[in-house]
């Protein structure tokens, strides 16, 4: 393969789109069951949304990508892949991955050595400590969301979102279709 990436979610797979392109083959590694990362999280195969599209900012765009990615014989994507390890030697990059359930037994490992490397690996919240954020019920934007599009689960009745910045907007937004009361933002 030409370049590895690691990580489904909206990086990655532009990435995995972009290489393509330009002629390369892909591997896409991601430790989900699924392409989407937390951007387009959703719920699984098993019970799909009914309405999924519209619990989604650009979701037709996530299809498009999904189904290019899908389709491309250029492109192999693994799921329930853990990276566990990225170094080099004399032979070039090395990228160790643990594959399955990481819970599970039966996994198989895989050496990996791509030409290229695109780390896509998303974002994580970033907890500021403030009076009251270890009490019961107070829980970070991203936690928020996660439930909400990945479960379809309101934190709570009525709900304040609290915090800096435009992640704010789409979390509200989800909370809102997950049956919640924002009563401010």
């Amino acid at each position: 393969m030409d370049v590895l990436v690691i990580g489904a979610g909206p990086a990655g797979m532009a990435a995995a789109h972009a290489a393509r392109a330009a002629g390369a083959t892909v591997r896409v590694l991601d430790a989900s069951d699924g392409t989407g990362g937390q951007y387009w999280r959703h719920l699984p195969a098993t019970r799909p949304a009914a309405r999924e599209r519209l619990l989604h900012h650009q979701w037709d765009r996530y299809r498009r990508l999904d189904e290019a990615l899908d389709s491309d014989p250029g492109v192999t994507v693994s799921l329930e892949a853990h990276v566990w390890a990225i170094g080099q030697d004399d032979a070039g990059l090395t990228v160790h991955v643990s594959h399955g359930d990481v819970d599970g037994s039966g996994q198989r490992t895989e050496t990996l050595r791509p030409q290229r490397l695109v780390l896509a690996t998303g974002a994580h919240d970033r907890t500021l400590p403030v009076p009251g954020w270890t009490l019961p019920g107070v829980v970070t934007a991203g936690a928020a969301q996660a439930l909400a599009k990945g479960e379809r689960l309101a934190i709570g009745e009525r709900v304040v979102v609290a915090g800096s910045g435009p992640f704010l907007l789409p979390v509200t937004a989800s909370l809102l279709q997950a049956g919640a009361s924002v009563v401010g933002v």
